[in-house]
Parts: structure tokens; C-alpha cells; sequence
């Protein structure tokens, strides 16, 4: 599994960046242009901690929502 500081290594490269909403269930997002169109997004991530994991299936779901290539996360 990815940690989220890995996530925001990846990201960058796509000008995506993970922020901190500082509150909910869902305590972070990812944000930025959905790749191929001029459509701003966002995207968010139900973590809590420092530098948790994130789950293969939010993974997922931030390559469908934002065009990513599909091999993005195996890159690593």
C-alpha cells in the first residue's frame, strides 16, 4: 500500500496536490485539473494520522476521477 507522503510524490508530477481540510470524515483531498479537460476536481481521502496508508480502492478512485494513467501507482 501507498502512504500519503508517497502520494503527494506522485501527484506533483500531475499538478494534483493533497490538502488537509482539518476536519469530517474525510480529513484530506486531492485537487487539481482533470487530466485531458480544463474541469477542476476534487477527490476525498477518509485517512486520519500522520502519514497513513491509503487503500488500494481510493487509489482507484483517484486514477478514474482524474484520467490518470492506470499503471500510475505500480511506477513506484
Amino acid at each position: 500500500m501507498l502512504r500519503l507522503n508517497q502520494l503527494r510524490q506522485i501527484l506533483k508530477a500531475y499538478d494534483l496536490a493533497v490538502e488537509s481540510t482539518g476536519r469530517g470524515k474525510h480529513p484530506f483531498k486531492v485537487r487539481g485539473v482533470v487530466l485531458g479537460t480544463d474541469r477542476q476536481h476534487s477527490y476525498p481521502l477518509k485517512v486520519h494520522g500522520r502519514n497513513p496508508e491509503i487503500s488500494p480502492s481510493y487509489l482507484r478512485g483517484i486514477v478514474e476521477e482524474f484520467n490518470l494513467p492506470e499503471d500510475i501507482f505500480d511506477r513506484r
